[in-house]
């Protein structure tokens, strides 16, 4: 596609991101259109009820002309809002809560990855789910570098050394963990915006009546606990980013760094995979101190189901390559004892 870069392409979880926030804002928009004239017959009818309960109150002298006109204010700022209410008000509460999270959680990006695509998302001049998408691909691009070790490592592998293929799986799964955590962490942060902006228009009634109003503030502090999830997510991720980059991992391996590297005695080895689980295991954490801190119950559960079924697809996927690279072994294992009794003889 013009105008598109080679990172950009190669990018597998942004791009699904993308989609995703862009189908999303198709259905809150759809949503809100159909929900717009029952909104207003359930407002009405609510008003409606409101007036007579009001108006016996104040027969029965149960209440006062000021306790009803303070009342009645947020009666008219709740019509005032739902009047507007409509596919233009959930896009601007979808798109900018949506911007505003992401490049939030990109200050944090950004102190751990210093590339273009991480300062892109700070200058905050991005489409869209853009800021959404930078995130993830920023992330991807991070454990590349560990990836690449990997790969480098299982390349040196023998027969009579087959060791190197432990030390490369037991690198590269834990980065692959906390790309499928935290690439988790964004679609749920986005599908929470998703249902706050579609449970806005019952947000807005409930803000006319005193049995509705803490729904309002509820929403709020909900809203707030999902952008601390996502930049703690981020800053737990950029950590392990920084952490990455002072170990000079996977830049210019060569066979001697690389054999080095590949010893469960090595700082450098163990310093990396140590990162690699804390960065996991801190993501988790963000949750529980936004919850903490916003009064909210947001959970990993979400999170954790995507992380475990996208973790259990790519075994099964494996576990062909897996068999085929035991019996290649096997074969040439048999075939060299062979040999040696064939050459004994």
């Amino acid at each position: 596609m013009p105008g598109r870069t080679n990172k950009e392409t190669d990018c597998f979880t942004g791009d699904i991101v993308s989609e995703y926030v862009n189908l999303a804002n198709q259905f809150t928009q759809d949503l809100s259109q159909a929900l717009l004239a029952p909104m207003w017959t359930l407002f009405m009818a609510f008003a409606g009820l409101w007036i007579v309960i009001r108006g016996l109150q104040l027969a029965a002298f149960h209440t006062t002309i000021r306790d009803v006109t303070k009342e009645f204010m947020f009666v008219i700022i709740a019509a005032i809002l739902l009047s507007g209410q409509g596919p233009e008000l959930v896009n601007t509460i979808y798109s900018a809560s949506l911007n505003m999270m992401g490049s939030a959680a990109s200050v944090a990006l950004a102190v751990g990855d210093q590339s273009d695509t991480a300062a892109t998302a700070v200058n905050g001049t991005v489409p869209l789910g853009s800021g959404m998408k930078t995130l993830v691909c920023t992330a991807e691009e991070g454990v590349t570098n560990v990836f690449i070790m990997g790969s480098m490592i299982a390349k040196s592998a023998s027969l009579t050394d087959p060791m190197p293929y432990l030390y490369a799986l037991v690198l590269v799964l834990p980065y692959f963990l906390v790309l499928i955590v935290y690439f988790s962490q964004v679609v749920v942060s986005i599908f929470r915006v998703m249902m706050l902006a579609v449970l806005s228009p019952f947000l807005m009634l409930g803000f006319a009546f005193g049995w509705g109003r803490d729904m309002m503030k509820s929403g709020v502090k909900t809203l707030i606990a999902a952008f601390m999830v996502l930049f703690g997510s981020t800053a737990a991720l950029a950590v392990m980013l920084y952490g990455i980059s002072s170990l000079d991992i996977g830049v210019d391996p060569t066979q001697e760094s690389v054999r080095e590297m590949a010893s469960i005695t090595n700082p450098d080895f163990l310093l990396a995979l140590a990162m690699g689980w804390l960065g996991t295991a801190f993501m988790t954490e963000a949750t529980g101190m936004a919850n903490s801190i916003a009064g909210s119950s947001l959970t990993n559960t979400a999170a954790g189901i995507i992380t475990a079924g996208a973790t259990a697809t790519t075994a099964i996927l494996s576990k062909p390559v897996i068999e085929r690279l035991g019996n290649f072994r096997h074969n040439a294992t048999k075939s060299v004892v062979d040999l040696i009794e064939k050459m004994k003889k």
